[in-house]
């Protein structure tokens, strides 16, 4: 880093703690790095998945697809994968895109505007998995194929 950006760095306040904080849209994100947003991730996606199920039943193949189904690009990584913490860095962007909460609330957005139910039980399976996920620590992951 030259010595303009350090100063710009520092005299904003965005030093190299900052640096390593996960991006946020307009600055909002789970804060599931603390114990409060943990405990708030594990009651959205415990309510999530309560509630999908009482919209599309407990059986449901389409809930429970959407539930596991952002985990694929940790399929897709594994084989290349360096070790157990990290993603190859081909499969970081599929994670990190297939783990946004922008999927589930557009297919959510969606089954309101249309009312129709399978999107909105497949917005919530797939709600219920990021905020678990969240609720045990896991977030985006780092181009380097690190949790944040």
């Amino acid at each position: 880093m030259t010595r303009g950006r350090t100063e710009r760095a520092t005299a904003a306040g965005t030093g190299a703690a900052t640096a390593a904080r996960p991006p946020s849209a307009g600055g909002l994100r789970w804060t599931y790095h603390a114990p409060a947003g943990r405990a708030l991730s594990a009651a959205v996606g415990v309510a999530a998945l309560a509630t999908g199920a009482r919209l599309g039943g407990r059986r449901s193949k389409l809930l429970w697809t959407t539930a596991v189904l952002p985990d694929i690009a940790l399929l897709y990584g594994i084989t290349a994968a360096p070790d157990f913490e990290r993603l190859p860095p081909y499969a970081v962007r599929p994670y990190n895109v297939l783990h946004s909460p922008a999927i589930p609330a557009t297919l959510l957005a969606f089954a309101a505007a249309t009312r129709n139910r399978p999107p909105a039980v497949a917005g919530l399976g797939w709600l219920a998995h990021i905020a678990v996920d969240r609720a045990f620590g896991y977030g985006p992951r780092r181009p380097d194929g690190l949790r944040y």
